[in-house]
């Protein structure tokens, strides 16, 4: 499976687009396309596939996408039961790749623009020290009109451009490069999240995958840098944080609900990835919140 090439419309009087989303979860699939992106999370969590990476996503978090990078995001598995209370509220901008010239990105006042869209290729993430500002201009250009949501456009990506950015692909990774292992990638995951709190055998992921289970585990290892077991863990071990937080449930049932068997496994493993226990992880949340 191939990233699909996303067009892009413009409404009339607009060279760019910024759009405010609200909606029951994230449907667009893995996908492309030529304008570069920034989305602004205001209310959300999944995971984010950018390039060869997937990471988490959380309120706040802020993702600026180099043109024809391929990525996608998909909402953790609770998203997708109906619950209204759960939804998707984020701003997402767009502008073409040839937006701002050669010329004009030379200019001094362009350094740190210049800056921004050459790191962009593997897709950019922010540190928490700009995530307010950031996300204020963000809602301010969003209300804004003309010249003036112009105005506040080039102070946003000049604010992001003079950030210490991490890049969120690897190193290695070429965005050119669409090969059949993104999309089986994709697949495997879109297949552990909704699946992850039952019994994966090796067999079914890697038929999912199209792959025998020893080339799986191999090509697992090699884009993951972790073996299948590891990410599916970090996966239940994700969830069982998330339950700890928002709900009242027993240790017991948030062991048996993210599908370990039982709970001295899903004690080491808690503590092995959060660096404290279950119970020790939900006593830290009640001092951080009194």
């Amino acid at each position: 499976m191939k990233p699909f090439k996303e067009v892009i419309n413009y409404l009339a009087g607009n060279s760019f687009v910024i759009k405010y989303n609200d909606f029951e979860h994230f449907s667009v699939p893995y996908h492309y396309h030529n304008e570069f992106e920034l989305a602004y999370i205001l209310r959300s969590t999944g995971k984010k596939f950018v390039g060869d990476v997937i990471e988490d996503f959380g309120p706040g978090d802020i993702v600026f996408l180099g043109n024809t990078l391929p990525h996608f995001f998909l909402n953790d598995k609770q998203y997708y039961t109906g619950n209204p209370e759960l939804r998707v509220n984020a701003f997402i901008l767009q502008f073409p790749a040839d937006y701002f010239n050669d010329d004009q990105l030379k200019r001094p006042e362009f350094v740190s623009i210049a800056r921004l869209l050459t790191h962009s290729s593997r897709g950019l993430k922010f540190p928490e020290s700009i995530k307010n500002q950031a996300g204020t201009l963000i809602q301010k250009m969003y209300h804004e009109n003309g010249l003036f949501r112009y105005f506040i456009l080039i102070e946003l990506l000049n604010l992001l451009g003079q950030s210490e950015f991490t890049p969120i692909a690897s190193q290695g990774y070429s965005k050119n490069n669409y090969t059949h292992c993104d999309g089986r990638l994709v697949k495997v995951y879109e297949y552990s999240i909704k699946n992850y709190n039952k019994r994966i055998s090796l067999d079914e992921v890697a038929s999912v995958a199209g792959m025998c289970p020893t080339a799986f585990c191999r090509y697992f290892r090699c884009k993951m840098r972790k073996t299948y077991a590891e990410f599916v863990n970090e996966l239940r071990i994700n969830q069982a944080c998330n339950l700890l937080r928002n709900s009242n449930e027993t240790i017991a049932y948030v062991c048996f609900e993210t599908g370990f068997n039982n709970l001295s496994n899903f004690n080491r493993q808690f503590k092995g990835i959060i660096g404290k226990s279950p119970s020790e992880y939900r006593k830290f949340l009640n001092v951080e919140n009194d």
